[in-house]
């Protein structure tokens, strides 16, 4: 039996059970099983190459096809299991209309010929270095090829499954259809389970190499290539554009098929956070900022004077001799006279001074960190009863930059009714850190304040970071505390006296900088002249009207 005799017969296995699968979708008037059988009837061919080609030439196995046929089994199952139990099948699905205008609007031979044959033939041209592999599987001994072509097949099946597994919960929110996906591996490229189904075949091509004449098999992975750019990624952008009206501007900002490499080096900065001992040093951070020894301390204080250069003529102490400590100087007060405050009932002011690096309404339960990175509410306040009252609500982050003042206050007048400690990790929140650690905020350590005023409910979310020593309440007083005492505080809450509360009374202060983020019930309108993303606010400026 020659190559192309083989080839001929998977053609002719396949189109004979295409037929069949035609018949039975005509009886059923379902279109979904033909998707469903592209990973089957894979997993069907690639097994029998490997017994046909033992039956009628030679029973012995190389170690190279078992590999092959392993890998492509695991990469079938999933998928067919994936397709099977999502629930794409319905009268408006766009791809099945599409097919049955291409039908004809029926099963007609036309259909059979064109869409039925016409997968089979695509399938066993994909399998193509398959079946040059078990045909002629080449040294018996592994190699550099073997090796290289096992990882990109696993590289390329993580990244399918990954962008699968996120799509799948992308639509199991109804709110989601008209909303676009930039989530995970969404924000690197527009089609990563395209991306990664590539990557696996041109892997396969890659083993086959081992085999005499394997480079000439390069048209099936070459084939699949180019349906997805010209057939099924054309098509499905242009259903998207026509469903999800920014999704032109996902075009315009987003790679198509390769993921953006810029992104992915973000991405790996952000990932050395993970392997950092964040909460040793913020240990060690705190215990030198307390440090009353004069040198230790004027040290420390000069250097972040010419790092960071903050504007001490605000500081109700301007000379450095006056701070007992780094902290003592880190957490001063500024004079009142350079933080006016609008005590206009109707106006939420900003609690602190900082940076806005996200606003905007809480849709479905989700808050936005960064681009294409969300966050849930009920996460950020730890599945606390209070969730309700901020679902369609508003929230505004702001972070602290270490020159910047560092108490937080009260936005509006009202009564305190809940206070608590979550506690988590201390990682960074900077740039990176926001763009590349998902639900950043709810990972890390956090002090929550929730207050009633007249009109509307807000909530205080007071994150910690990495060198962030505490998050100190106001009714704590001016001494040295534990971690632990501060952790009662805040779960105790002040004491019955003081939960009545002024707009800009302070609220506390972190012993280093870190984010707040000013949760707002949906009875208030936010200020869209002052907010937009990375624009310095102050404390005492207007944020939103009631």
């Amino acid at each position: 039996m020659s190559l192309l005799q083989l080839f001929f017969y998977i053609t002719f296995l396949n189109w004979s059970i295409v037929s069949v699968l035609w018949f039975f979708s005509k009886k059923r008037n379902r279109l979904d099983y033909l998707e469903i059988y592209w990973p089957l009837g894979i997993f069907l061919l690639t097994w029998s190459i490997f017994f046909i080609e033992s039956i009628f030439e030679d029973d012995y196995f190389n170690p190279r096809q078992l590999i092959v046929n392993i890998l492509l089994t695991i990469w079938a199952l999933r998928l067919f299991l994936y397709l099977y139990k999502r629930n794409f099948w319905h009268l408006g699905n766009p791809k099945f209309k599409f097919l049955g205008n291409l039908m004809g609007g029926s099963f007609s031979i036309k259909s059979y010929i064109f869409i039925f044959l016409g997968l089979g033939l695509i399938q066993t041209i994909v399998l193509i270095p398959v079946i040059n592999l078990n045909f002629l599987p080449g040294p018996n001994k592994l190699n550099f090829l073997d090796l290289l072509g096992v990882s990109l097949f696993f590289t390329g099946f993580i990244i399918e499954t990954k962008s699968d597994l996120v799509l799948k919960e992308y639509r199991s929110y109804k709110g989601n259809e008209f909303r676009l996906l930039k989530r995970g591996l969404w924000k690197f490229c527009r089609h990563p389970n395209y991306f990664g189904d590539i990557v696996l075949w041109w892997a396969i091509y890659i083993l086959a190499l081992n085999s005499p004449g394997g480079e000439w098999t390069f048209f099936g992975p070459l084939v699949l290539t180019l349906f997805f750019l010209r057939i099924s990624i054309p098509y499905n952008e242009k259903n998207q554009l026509k469903t999800r009206p920014q999704y032109e501007d996902y075009v315009l900002t987003t790679n198509k098929l390769f993921p953006n490499l810029t992104m992915i080096q973000t991405s790996l900065l952000g990932g050395l956070h993970y392997l950092m001992p964040h909460k040793f040093f913020s240990f060690f951070a705190g215990h030198i900022s307390k440090s009353k020894n004069p040198i230790l301390k004027n040290l420390l204080i000069y250097i972040f004077c010419f790092l960071y250069k903050p504007n001490l003529e605000e500081s109700e102490r301007k000379y450095l001799r006056e701070f007992i400590s780094f902290n003592d100087f880190f957490t001063r007060r500024i004079k009142p006279e350079f933080r006016p405050i609008n005590h206009s009932e109707s106006k939420v002011i900003s609690p602190v001074d900082g940076i806005i690096t996200s606003y905007g309404e809480v849709e479905l339960n989700n808050l936005i960190q960064a681009k294409s990175i969300d966050y849930s509410l009920k996460d950020l306040l730890g599945n606390d009863k209070i969730e309700d009252l901020f679902i369609e609500g508003f929230f505004i982050t702001i972070y602290l930059a270490p020159y910047n003042y560092h108490r937080i206050h009260f936005p509006m007048n009202g009564i305190i009714k809940r206070t608590r400690y979550l506690e988590g990790d201390l990682y960074a929140v900077n740039n990176i850190a926001r763009k590349t650690i998902p639900s950043l905020y709810t990972r890390n350590e956090r002090a929550l304040v929730h207050v009633e005023s007249e009109g509307l409910s807000y909530c205080l979310v007071s994150v910690g970071a990495m060198m962030v020593g505490s998050i100190i309440p106001f009714w704590l007083k001016n001494k040295e505390y534990s971690k632990q005492e501060v952790i009662s505080a805040w779960n105790e809450g002040p004491l019955s006296g003081s939960l009545n509360i002024k707009k800009g009374q302070e609220m506390g202060y972190f012993k280093m900088g870190s984010t707040v983020i000013l949760l707002l019930s949906k009875k208030v309108k936010l200020n869209k002249n002052l907010l937009s993303e990375s624009k310095t606010v102050k404390f005492g400026e207007d944020l939103a009207t009631i």
